[in-house]
């Protein structure tokens, strides 16, 4: 397939995406309120149960180390606070876009929790940059929404970049370049545009491979890297990438902190598979 032909199919194949259901979009939409009205989210999450079961989930986790099981929504939504509520809800809306039991020529399964894992590093880097933590969650979570979209609409053509990449030794995203003439951090900036997500979350899905001067990506780039060191689910590619000097010295780590943040992703994201 031409290249022309595959951006032409792809722009179409964009256009045409589903947006977040309408309970996913109205609990957000109340998180968003500084005078958050918990009743009010509570009554939207017992409209889904599918979402209401991920939350109970989270909260009896081992995590939580609760003595006994949390039951009701209410005592979920209390005790996880709104970061955590919104952090499930939105992981839950997107997956239910890119469902983890499809075919395809990815690890889905693998492929989010590889994403979970750098939205969770993403939140233990940005506090580095200022950079508040349900924004960094979200642009960790969507950093490679690029490889889901490709592998939907071009599946057999993914799979030779799967190929390519595992046989030449081959960076993934230069794999993707070379046999489809694009490659998902761009369509990635292409999807959350369509999905109108705030500019810093484009850029920095945009930007995680090539952070430039955005502080949000370098957030990302580092946190992605992070978290294939530490073998935290499966992004496509074994290849542990060296993380950008530059955007490294923007996040000011030295290889105490270094560290101390590697503990830490690690210990988080124990937990973090109960959002799938």
């Amino acid at each position: 397939m031409k290249t022309g032909v595959i951006l032409e199919e792809l722009e179409q194949g964009v256009q045409r995406l589903p947006s977040l259901s309408l309970v996913v979009q109205e609990v957000l939409r109340l998180l968003d309120r500084d005078d958050a009205d918990f009743a009010a989210i509570e009554h939207k999450l017992s409209q889904d149960q599918a979402l209401a079961a991920r939350v109970l989930r989270v909260a009896n986790s081992p995590f939580y180390g609760m003595p006994r099981e949390i039951t009701s929504i209410h005592e979920a939504t209390v005790l996880l606070g709104t970061h955590t509520i919104r952090n499930v809800v939105t992981t839950a809306g997107i997956i239910g876009l890119f469902p983890p039991e499809a075919g395809g020529a990815l690890d889905r399964v693998g492929l989010w929790q590889h994403a979970i894992g750098v939205g969770v590093a993403s939140q233990v880097l940005g506090r580095r940059v200022g950079l508040e933590r349900e924004t960094a969650f979200t642009a960790g979570l969507l950093h490679d929404i690029g490889k889901l979209v490709l592998d939907t609409l071009f599946e057999p053509l993914y799979r030779r970049v799967v190929r390519r990449c595992a046989e030449a030794d081959l960076p993934f995203i230069e794999a993707e370049r070379e046999v489809l003439g694009i490659d998902h951090a761009e369509v990635g900036r292409r999807v959350a545009e369509h999905w109108r997500l705030p500019p810093v979350i484009v850029a920095a899905v945009a930007g995680h491979h090539a952070p430039g001067d955005a502080p949000e990506a370098a957030v990302v780039h580092v946190a992605d890297a992070m978290t294939r060191a530490l073998e935290i689910g499966n992004g496509g590619c074994d290849r542990v990438p060296a993380p950008d000097e530059a955007a490294w010295r923007r996040l000011g780590l030295g290889e105490q902190e270094a560290l101390a943040c590697l503990r830490e992703i690690d210990a988080l994201n124990r937990s973090a598979n109960l959002f799938l």
